[in-house]
């Protein structure tokens, strides 16, 4: 079988929690301590080198920006840090160590092919995941593949470069411990995430909320890692964010979630969170889009919502019957699990990196 190393980014924000809360973990191997991410959840959707290694490939998981593991892996293998070390040139480090056949990055960013030409050992596929817009000036020129779930990135990888685009979606992990906890109900309404200059719809539709939330005496959880772009009464109801599992366990456990999307995918699904708030059996109300009776079909395993109207009035309805939203929330979980689990996405990513591999023979 061929060798597979993912490099995933994570959010800074969620490392400085995550390092705070183990402190003894900056002490360990670096094996530990990427393990330790992993069992954490955090971008679990996104993540399958525990998967290919169950299957056979030899595989290495990588935290670009995570300078504690990155510099314990440097100890343990020799090479000295200097001023002009930083994570990007590490983790090219690594795949020129080790030589994996594939590489795989959710940050095509970091990565880009400026980067990627100071490699000395070219990996025989460079593939990598994008569900964001791309920046100004990025350049895939050394991307054999990329995968997306969304048609607006569909066209323009190849604009960019990108010999391949593919379509793919992201699965839940059907064995996480939050999908079957017992459910303690904390928030009526939930929404965990963050807001950048591509959310404007999801900042008016939260500071809409907030206000209703206080007009009409419900609970209203935001848990977002920075809220400054929100209404000042939105901002007082931020709390701190939460992370992989524990964000999990916090949308299981809320009476309905909101899904918003970016502005510049249309609404088109499935963005990660229609698949892990499902997937944890939370109640989703999502807007409405064409595409999503082919994941979920609305008003049985999710509800949708085409206006800022519509979404405060099934507010107000699902408020007052929680009977009716728990089916759906059972429903939705049902078919997440069935047709959107990370065992069903495995064997479909696997085939995908082996074409590539084909290709590249």
């Amino acid at each position: 079988m061929p060798s597979f190393m993912q490099l995933n980014m994570f959010y800074p924000a969620y490392l400085r929690d995550f390092y705070a809360a183990r402190p003894k973990l900056r002490g360990m191997p670096w094996r530990a301590q990427v393990d330790a991410l992993l069992d954490d959840g955090f971008s679990e959707s996104h993540i399958f080198s525990r998967r290919l290694k169950a299957e056979g490939f030899e595989t290495f998981q990588v935290a670009i920006n995570d300078m504690a593991s990155q510099s314990t892996w440097m100890r343990e293998n020799g090479i000295l840090a200097t001023a002009d070390t930083d994570f990007t040139g590490v983790a090219l480090m690594q795949i020129d160590r080790l030589k994996p056949d594939i590489i795989y990055t959710t940050d095509v960013t970091t990565l880009d092919s400026r980067a990627l030409a100071r490699l000395h050992h070219r990996p025989r596929v460079i593939a990598g995941w994008r569900g964001f817009p791309f920046v100004a000036g990025a350049n895939l020129s050394s991307y054999d593949l990329i995968l997306t779930s969304f048609d607006r990135i569909f066209t323009e990888a190849r604009a960019l470069g990108a010999k391949a685009v593919e379509r793919f979606h992201p699965g839940f992990a059907e064995d996480s411990p939050v999908a079957s906890a017992a459910r303690i109900q904390e928030f009526d309404v939930v929404f965990s995430g963050s807001v950048t200059g591509h959310h404007t719809r999801r900042i008016a539709l939260l500071n809409l909320l907030a206000e209703m939330s206080r007009a009409e005496g419900f609970s209203f959880g935001l848990f977002m890692p920075d809220a400054g772009m929100l209404s000042p009464l939105a901002q007082s109801l931020n709390r701190p964010a939460r992370w992989g599992n524990d964000m999990l366990r916090t949308l299981r456990n809320a009476g309905m979630v909101i899904n918003i999307d970016i502005d510049d995918f249309g609404n088109q699904p499935p963005n990660m969170r229609l698949i892990e708030a499902t997937g944890a059996g939370a109640f989703l109300l999502t807007p409405e889009h064409p595409d999503l009776a082919a994941f979920f079909e609305p008003g049985v395993e999710v509800e949708t919502f085409r206006t800022p109207q519509e979404l405060v009035a099934k507010i107000r309805y699902y408020l007052k019957d929680p009977a009716a939203r728990q089916k759906i929330a059972d429903a939705g979980q049902a078919r997440c699990l069935k047709d959107h689990s990370l065992a069903q996405r495995t064997p479909w990513f696997r085939n995908i990196m082996l074409r590539a591999l084909e290709r590249a023979a």
